[in-house]
């Protein structure tokens, strides 16, 4: 009797696997000269352009001006984009603390690890201060400028994608911000 079971479950896992394999079908790209593996194609999007649309935003920030080692410009850019993308509210039961929560964190992560990597390059003499504030500062405001952009999320899977600061200046500067 458990040989019977056991050649019956055996039969049923073969059969279940043969289907499986006709159920997914290999994915092929045709270009013309034969058939090509999707996986072979890289894919460049230096060409590709971000485009946002831009409601009047708020220059100042409500809260505090701390400084920056950039200057009082990107000081104050810098409070507004932690103001737009962090937003803070306590809780009152249990042990009274904060909860914060980051709105489009992928940009917010963005605007951090340029910051820090300018410090360094700063520290390091690796950039210019003037060209430091100038790539910062167009950081900075794209951020500000697209908080509030509902089609964010291609810009968003490319800035989880990019490893390297030089890539995030490269797409920060494929953006281009439309004023209504």
């Amino acid at each position: 009797m458990k040989c019977i079971i056991i050649f019956v479950v055996f039969s049923l896992m073969i059969t279940f696997s043969n289907a499986q394999e006709s159920f997914v079908a290999p994915v092929k790209v045709d270009d013309g000269n034969g058939i090509v593996n999707p996986s072979d194609i890289k894919t460049v999007n230096s060409e590709k352009k971000f485009v946002f649309k831009v409601y009047g935003v708020s220059a100042t920030p409500k809260g505090e001006v701390e400084s920056h080692y950039l200057g009082n410009e990107i000081a104050v850019k810098w409070a507004l984009v932690n103001e737009l993308y962090l937003r803070k509210s306590n809780v009152n039961i249990g042990f009274g603390s904060t909860y914060s929560e980051t709105l489009k964190p992928s940009i917010l992560n963005a605007v951090y690890r340029m910051n820090t990597y300018y410090k360094k390059g700063l520290i390091r003499k690796n950039i210019g201060e003037s060209e430091a504030k100038k790539e910062y500062a167009w950081i900075l405001d794209c951020s500000i400028a697209i908080c509030h952009c509902p089609n964010t999320t291609e810009f968003e899977k490319e800035l989880t994608k990019t490893k390297e600061p030089d890539q995030i200046v490269n797409l920060f500067n494929s953006v281009v911000l439309e004023k209504n």
